[in-house]
């Protein structure tokens, strides 16, 4: 794991994003309406997690899980092949959108922790997986925080970084870093719609 590296790191996020996308059903849009078709569009979605001491932790993805045309659900627990459950901690999720669109307020309420009710109140800071103890390697702690890849009609690529604070980030080839996009809370479960309530709208951008 690179020194200092606190959150998913892009490297990781590329090679899931291959495998998921090359997935029957991935990257199925219409041109028109721009949404998912029942039966034919597929979400995929691993669980993201680090193994290892705090002398060495490294970054880790299980195996895809098929959804549907508009939801997937991760695995919660995890079993790696390498370290015992106590040296193993669930950072958060990963998944493709088929048409490109922005984290769902399903998205943004599923996180492995029942520390914060996201349906209340987005959390204050970024949060730390504890398995009990806080995941850190050497003195940088590991951070909460989930992603959705997707890929355009043109073939552009777009990964969306979010955290449990709400903030949502969006990698930038050109300047080889990551750009907050907006902040974004999920919708009231008692409210139609999965689409969530945002500050302002997310300022996805296209390279």
């Amino acid at each position: 794991m690179p020194t200092g590296e606190s959150s998913i790191p892009i490297s990781l996020i590329r090679d899931a994003a291959e495998a998921l996308l090359k997935r029957p059903g991935a990257r199925i849009c219409p041109e028109g309406n721009q949404r998912p078709i029942e039966g034919l569009s597929t979400e995929y979605c691993a669980t993201v997690y680090v193994a290892g001491t705090r002398e060495a932790l490294s970054w880790r993805v299980t195996q895809p899980v098929k959804g549907s045309h508009d939801s997937c659900s991760p695995l919660l627990d995890v079993e790696d092949d390498d370290y015992p459950s106590s040296h193993v901690w669930v950072v958060g999720y990963l998944h493709n959108h088929p048409c490109a669109t922005a984290p769902s307020s399903r998205d943004l309420a599923a996180w492995p922790t029942d520390s914060f009710n996201p349906y209340v109140a987005m959390a204050e800071v970024r949060l730390i997986p504890g398995n009990p103890a806080p995941a850190f390697h050497g003195h940088t702690s590991i951070e909460m925080a989930s992603v959705v890849v997707a890929e355009r009609q043109d073939g552009a690529r777009i990964y969306l970084r979010y955290f449990p604070t709400g903030e949502i980030q969006q990698w930038s080839e050109s300047r080889a870093t990551w750009i907050r996009v907006g902040r974004c809370s999920p919708r009231d479960r008692s409210r139609l719609g999965n689409k969530p309530v945002c500050d302002e709208p997310l300022r996805v951008f296209a390279e």
